[in-house]
């Protein structure tokens, strides 16, 4: 068989696979009635999701992706463990979104591409949670082991995703026989970050 249809099969059964993940997460959500933010969030990554596997283009969806990712685990870390202002927070992610518009007003060609605010938005999450992980260690953050290698997970994620972010240009105009092994590698770690982040959920429940 030939080794790009390989590489497209596994990529279909990793994607099912974070569709399934998600789906489960956000039922698990209604049932026990988490917080509309956690509902919201859930409902946002599946959409997104399914349009990347349905949808003809999904390139321009790691703009809208990434910004819903820094404004979800923004949100829970700066307001719900930093117990900074939510009016402050707000207007923050206001700011934010300013690269994101910008990345999908000038980004039109996919040869083109390039990730300047993913990376920006990648940056923005490992800060946050190297800060949670120093004020954990400094004794001024309670949390428990399972928050913790929740932590670990998501930020090991977001390095392998900054590497990689860097080199989107090449990743998606070079042929798939050489570079579909990077996308499988990242696939399988999102899968896993899917996977940390219901999780994170689950454990969050209510209390967001």
């Amino acid at each position: 068989m030939d080794t790009t249809v390989v590489i497209e099969k596994i990529m279909d059964i990793l994607s099912m696979l974070c569709v399934l993940v998600l789906s489960i997460g956000l039922v698990y959500s209604m049932f026990k009635k988490h917080a509309l933010i956690t509902i919201i969030y859930l409902v946002s990554i599946l959409s997104i999701e399914l349009v990347a596997i349905f949808g003809k283009v999904n390139l321009f969806l790691f703009s809208v992706s990434y910004y819903i990712h820094l404004f979800y685990l923004g949100y829970y870390i700066l307001v719900h463990l930093f117990r900074r202002k939510k009016r402050n927070f707000l207007y923050l992610s206001l700011l934010f979104i300013i690269p994101m518009l910008l990345s999908l007003g000038f980004n039109k060609e996919i040869s083109s591409y390039q990730s300047y605010d993913r990376l920006l938005y990648i940056l923005c999450i490992i800060i946050l949670l190297i800060a949670t992980l120093f004020r954990y260690f400094d004794g001024k953050l309670f949390l428990s082991n399972t928050h913790i290698t929740i932590f670990l997970t998501i930020l090991f994620y977001f390095g392998i995703d900054f590497i990689i972010a860097l080199t989107t240009n090449y990743l998606i105009n070079e042929h798939l026989n050489l570079v579909g092994w990077i996308w499988l590698f990242r696939a399988f770690c999102l899968l896993m970050f899917y996977a940390a982040l219901v999780n994170l959920a689950w454990k969050t429940g209510k209390t967001l």
